[in-house]
């Protein structure tokens, strides 16, 4: 089985370094071209254009930005798609609206290959680890082609049906629980400062609270105000999938009350300069607002 990359930003790199590990032949390509070195010296193919990345790829996996960065990079002058083998897979790793989901499965299946949504639900630390947890939708032909690569970097897969935007309704669950709870334990934190309680009691009660590590990790970041975005989530990044679950919420007839809260804290963070702090420094702000400073 051949494999191509297409993104190396801090999940995509750690990512494409468990399947690097696990033996898969790989093909890279990066905007940057610098972000494509360390795995071109563990022993990935470099590629000077995405379509010649892809062009012997039985599955091409992506992770980018947005529904836009995914459609120029498929479809685009430069574009991938028509450099695909027919039957090949594009999995997406990218948390893209399921709407655009739906989208791309149409587009593979008019070109002859096959999608597969498989966003995945972690941090870069966790993805280095290879112990992601991994949705997968679409066809069951192709779900079951990217089944064992997806192993290599996840510790669970779940396959949700051959509809790709389900996948993507899971991880805005999933997502939204997240970020919810961040604004839940900034309000925590900010009340009990005010009212003589040590951040160090309620960092302890997180942690007896939540399980997750992941949660575990925000308690700990909103206790210490360190919010340097490297090897984590940015806060454009996060804006992004919040306005995503705002829009599903409303399509689907919901509404993500505290999506809006978190949707306006993180507009007034990046005007404060907090643009390449990771997601959850919108804290401040619940600091801010509460006169902490």
């Amino acid at each position: 089985m051949k494999v191509a990359f297409i993104g190396l930003g801090n999940m995509g790199s750690a990512i494409a370094g468990c399947i690097l590990r696990a033996g898969f032949a790989m093909s890279v390509w990066n905007r940057t071209a610098a972000k494509m070195q360390p795995l071109i010296a563990a022993g990935a193919s470099g590629a000077d254009f995405a379509r010649t990345a892809v062009a012997d790829a039985d599955i091409v996996l992506t992770s980018l930005m947005d529904d836009a960065s995914i459609l120029e990079n498929l479809q685009g002058e430069a574009g991938f798609l028509t450099a695909m083998k027919p039957g090949a897979v594009h999995l997406c790793l990218t948390t893209i609206s399921p709407e655009c989901a739906d989208r791309l499965g149409e587009i593979h299946r008019q070109h002859g290959t096959r999608f597969v949504a498989g966003p995945v639900a972690g941090r870069p630390d966790t993805a280095a680890a290879g112990k992601l947890i991994t949705f997968l939708a679409g066809d069951a032909s192709a779900v079951d082609a990217v089944t064992e690569l997806c192993a290599a970097y996840a510790r669970k897969v779940v396959p949700l049906g051959d509809r790709p935007g389900v996948a993507y309704c899971m991880k805005l669950c999933v997502n939204y629980t997240a970020v919810s709870c961040i604004e839940l334990m900034s309000e925590i934190y900010a009340f009990a400062e005010k009212s003589g309680i040590a951040a160090q009691h309620i960092n302890d009660f997180f942690n007896d609270a939540f399980a997750h590590p992941a949660l575990k990790t925000y308690a700990a970041k909103l206790v210490d105000r360190k919010f340097d975005s490297e090897g984590g989530f940015g806060m454009k990044g996060g804006l992004k999938d919040v306005r995503m679950m705002l829009a599903a919420s409303q399509g689907a007839g919901v509404t993500f009350d505290i999506g809006r809260v978190v949707e306006r804290k993180m507009l007034r963070a990046i005007d404060a300069g907090m643009e390449q702090a990771d997601w959850s420094a919108f804290s401040e702000i619940t600091r801010i607002e509460s006169g902490l400073g």
